[in-house]
C-alpha cells in the first residue's frame, strides 16, 4: 500500500487561524513568529495600559490596572501559551496519522473507513456553520461582560469603568481585545471536540490491534503522546482560571476557601477535559483483548489434550518425554494477553496534565498562605 500522508493541521480552520495561515505563519522563522505574536499581543495589552494611564493617572494607574492580573496574563501569557500549542497539536496528530498506517493498524481493510473519518473531521474543521456560532457566542459575550462590569465592577478589575462609564481603554478592551483572546478559546475549545470525535469514531473501527504488542495497550499506546501534546492548552486554561482567582481576592478582598468548592470544580473540569477523550477507546480495547484472551483459549485446548494424553503415556513406559516448549510459548502468549491494559491513561498524562492544572494556582494560594507553611504542611501529613 503506497502512502501519502498530508498535513492534516488538525488545529486549524476558522477565522482566528486563517489571520495566521494567510501570511504562512507556520514556515516563518521562531523569531518571526515571535515578533508576529509579540505584535498581536501588543495590539490587545498596549492600549489597554496607555489609555488607562491617560485616564487613571499614575496613583489609580497602579492600583487599577497594574494590579489587574487576570487581564495581564490573559493577553500577555494565554495568547501566545494557546498560539504557539497549535504547531506541537498538528505535528503530534500528524505522526499518530503517519503511524496508523506505518504500523500496518490501518490498511487495505479498514483504510477507506479510516479516510471517511479523517475527511469529516476535514469538512468541520472548517466549517463555516462553526465560525457563525463562535461569532455569535463572543458578541454574546461582549453584552455579558459589559453588563457584568456596570453591576459586579467590584468583582472586576474597575479600570474598565469610571463613574460608571466605560472607559476608552474598557472599550478598546470588550471590542477588540476580548474578542481575539475569546475566538482563540472557543477555537481550542472546538479543537478538543473533534479530538473525542476523532476518538470516539476509531473506537468503533476494526482496527489491526494486537493484544501482544509491547506496549501493553494493543499497540494504541502511541495516542498518549498526542494527548500529552494538548499539555500547553490545558496549562493555558488554567492560568486564564487562576487569573480571575486572583483579582477576586485582590479586588473583592474574598479567601480561597470562600470559593474552594467552585475553584476545586473548575480544576477537576479542566483536568477531566485533558483525560477522559483516552477513556473512550475503552471498549475498542476491551474488544481487543477478549478476541485474543478468548482465541488462545480456545487454541490451547487440543494441545493441552494432546500434551495430557503424552503424559500419560509417559508415566506409563516412561519411553518419551513430552515436549513442553509449546506450553511455555503458549503460556507466554496467554498472560500477555491476560495483561493487556484497556486504559490508556498512565501516570505521565495524569502527573502532566495534573500539573497544569495546579501550578498557575500556586501564586494564588500563596498570597493567602506561605508556600513553606503549605509544604510543611503537606509533608507533615504525607508522613504523618
Amino acid at each position: 500500500m503506497n502512502i501519502t500522508i498530508k498535513d492534516y493541521a488538525f488545529a486549524s480552520g476558522g477565522i482566528f487561524w486563517k489571520f495566521f495561515d494567510r501570511p504562512h505563519f507556520e514556515s516563518k522563522t521562531l523569531r518571526q513568529q515571535i515578533f508576529f505574536v509579540l505584535g498581536l499581543i501588543m495590539l490587545c495589552w498596549l492600549p489597554l495600559a496607555v489609555l488607562s494611564f491617560i485616564k487613571l493617572g499614575q496613583g489609580q494607574f497602579y492600583l487599577l490596572f497594574v494590579r489587574d492580573i487576570s487581564t495581564h496574563v490573559r493577553l500577555l501569557l494565554v495568547i501566545p501559551i494557546l498560539i504557539f500549542a497549535r504547531r506541537a497539536v498538528n505535528n503530534s496528530f500528524n505522526h499518530a496519522i503517519s503511524f496508523f498506517y506505518e504500523s500496518k493498524i490501518v490498511d487495505n481493510d479498514n483504510k477507506q473507513k479510516f479516510e471517511q473519518v479523517l475527511e469529516r473531521i476535514e469538512k468541520w474543521k472548517s466549517s463555516r456553520i462553526i465560525d457563525y456560532i463562535i461569532i455569535v457566542l463572543v458578541y454574546c459575550s461582549f453584552f455579558i461582560q459589559e453588563n457584568n462590569r456596570i453591576n459586579n465592577a467590584d468583582t472586576y478589575a474597575p479600570w474598565h469603568m469610571v463613574n460608571n462609564h466605560i472607559t476608552a481603554a474598557g472599550w478598546w478592551y470588550l471590542l477588540l481585545s476580548l474578542p481575539i483572546l475569546q475566538l482563540l478559546l472557543y477555537r481550542w475549545l472546538y479543537t478538543i471536540i473533534l479530538w473525542i470525535v476523532f476518538l470516539r469514531k476509531l473506537s468503533t473501527m476494526d482496527l489491526h490491534l494486537s493484544a501482544l504488542h509491547p506496549d501493553g495497550v494493543g499497540g494504541l499506546g502511541f495516542l498518549q503522546y498526542t494527548q500529552l501534546s494538548f499539555f500547553p492548552v490545558a496549562l493555558a486554561f488554567s492560568v486564564l482560571t487562576a487569573g480571575v482567582t486572583n483579582n477576586l481576592i485582590i479586588f473583592s478582598g474574598i479567601s480561597v476557601t470562600d470559593y474552594k468548592i467552585a475553584i476545586g470544580s473548575v480544576l477537576v473540569f479542566v483536568l477531566l477535559l485533558f483525560i477522559l477523550p483516552l477513556l473512550l477507546l475503552i471498549p475498542l480495547l476491551v474488544k481487543v483483548k477478549r478476541r485474543y484472551f478468548m482465541q488462545y483459549s480456545l487454541q490451547s485446548w487440543p494441545m493441552t489434550r494432546k500434551y495430557e494424553d503424552e503424559l500419560k503415556a509417559f508415566y506409563k513406559t516412561e519411553e518419551e518425554n513430552p515436549d513442553t516448549s509449546w506450553h511455555v510459548d503458549l503460556l507466554g502468549s496467554f498472560e500477555k494477553a491476560q495483561d493487556m491494559k484497556v486504559v490508556l491513561v498512565d501516570k505521565t498524562s495524569l502527573i502532566a496534565f495534573t500539573a497544569a492544572v495546579i501550578l498557575p494556582f500556586l501564586p494564588v494560594v500563596a498570597q493567602q498562605v506561605p508556600l513553606k507553611d503549605l509544604f510543611i504542611n503537606l509533608i507533615g501529613k504525607i508522613l504523618g
